[in-house]
């Protein structure tokens, strides 16, 4: 899946708000007993790769991907499992990743 949104934050600042957003999902209580374990992120210069298992009950799926930061824009690239694809459509997800980057980047 791929997402690109503008900013004009500055890069420091969008690498600010994107890790803060980060480590806050992967705290973060999920409905319907969806648990995130094992989250990683390491930052390399602008890039942030990530990976993180999402759980429920015994069944799993590791999501990873990168986001990379640059003066004005932020682009997420990441591969969805298909076990996570076979109960949320990568449009759902898209649309979710959306309006929390609409809350980090206003326009």
């Amino acid at each position: 899946m791929y997402i690109e949104r503008r900013h004009n934050v500055g890069k420091e600042e969008a690498i600010h708000k994107i890790d803060c957003f980060l480590d806050d999902l992967m705290r973060r209580q999920f409905p319907g007993g969806i648990t995130i374990k094992e989250p990683f992120k390491s930052w390399s210069d602008d890039a942030m790769h990530f990976s993180f298992k999402a759980r429920k009950g015994f069944v799993g799926a590791t999501i990873s991907g990168v986001i990379r930061v640059d003066d004005d824009s932020v682009i997420m690239d990441s591969d969805l499992p298909g076990l996570v694809t076979a109960f949320i459509s990568e449009d759902t997800i898209r649309n979710i990743i959306n309006k929390q980057l609409d809350g980090l980047f206003p326009a």
